[in-house]
């Protein structure tokens, strides 16, 4: 490679090794049976070409372990209308490239960002923000028409949200908010909860034919669904079932409770000092009431 002849049609480049570095290469070389030209070649092709299998492998290890029935290489070919699994099984197996048109179908099939996939660029799960979470939020989920809808609360103290949205094959989506459902809230915050209970209700009232649950999740998975880092599928399959979506919002339900078990501590006390900020603001209680008057 520091040869200053220039074959044709090939790029050439001066590579500075450092010290002690040639003598390995040549040894390495020696034992492989080839020049040390075609050493370096091939452990640059084994370091790129693996850093996509590994990506490859990782995303179909995320839905293999969120779901019943295992995927293999030969079905994903399939599923992205590859006429043989033979490209495909080489790119797992770290032996090929895969071209980018490949790539980008392999990603939306197993829900991966396109540009994580091929690249190795920013987080492998897109990830949206929600800011608003008055009952138009209800309209908003239930126009995406997705099969469940998934509530999910850490369950660090400060109690974050976020949501995802499940539709056909493994497709998801997820929407970190900023709500917290806890007492670690400002004056701003109260007011978003209270909304959100107004939403959770109209969800559970008006939406009946979805399958909207709640859930709690462990902070550390938690941070990592909602920094895409970790498939939502295997999010909430990894995530403790939990009626708090269908009962926080509901006098009947949390009243009646004996105490914080099978919720979060603090649980009660939330829902009493969020029903009664409805109470106290006549927008809020007006959208209740209309809710339960539809």
């Amino acid at each position: 490679m520091t040869s200053q002849t220039k074959a044709k049609d090939k790029d050439q480049f001066v590579v500075r090794l450092p010290d002690g570095m040639r003598d390995q290469i040549a040894e390495a070389a020696k034992l492989s049976n080839r020049s040390m030209n075609a050493e370096i070649v091939a452990r640059l092709e084994e370091t790129f070409l693996s850093s996509v299998s590994v990506r490859y492998k990782w995303a179909l290890a995320q839905i293999n372990d969120a779901v019943h029935a295992k995927i293999s290489v030969s079905k994903i070919a399939e599923a992205v209308s590859e006429e043989t699994a033979e490209q495909l099984e080489r790119v797992f197996g770290g032996s090929a490239y895969p071209p980018f048109e490949l790539s980008d179908r392999v990603a939306k099939y197993l829900n991966v960002r396109p540009d994580w996939l091929k690249h190795g660029e920013g987080h492998p799960f897109e990830v949206h923000d929600l800011y608003s979470y008055g009952v138009k939020l209800a309209e908003t989920l239930a126009k995406q028409r997705p099969k469940k809808i998934a509530f999910i609360r850490s369950m660090a103290r400060e109690g974050n949200v976020a949501i995802v949205t499940m539709h056909d094959g493994f497709v998801c989506q997820t929407f970190k908010t900023t709500l917290n459902l806890s007492e670690v809230v400002g004056g701003s915050g109260e007011y978003d909860q209270a909304r959100f209970s107004n939403t959770c209700r109209k969800l559970s009232s008006d939406y009946r034919q979805l399958d909207s649950s709640g859930y709690l999740l462990e902070a550390e998975p938690f941070v990592q669904l909602t920094h895409g880092e970790l498939n939502p599928l295997l999010a909430v399959k990894q995530a403790r079932s939990s009626s708090w979506f269908s009962d926080w919002w509901q006098p009947s339900s949390f009243e009646n409770q004996a105490n914080d078990f099978g919720y979060w501590a603090g649980y009660q006390e939330l829902c009493k000092r969020v029903y009664h900020k409805i109470e106290l603001n006549d927008e809020l209680r007006s959208e209740r009431d209309t809710i339960l008057n539809d």
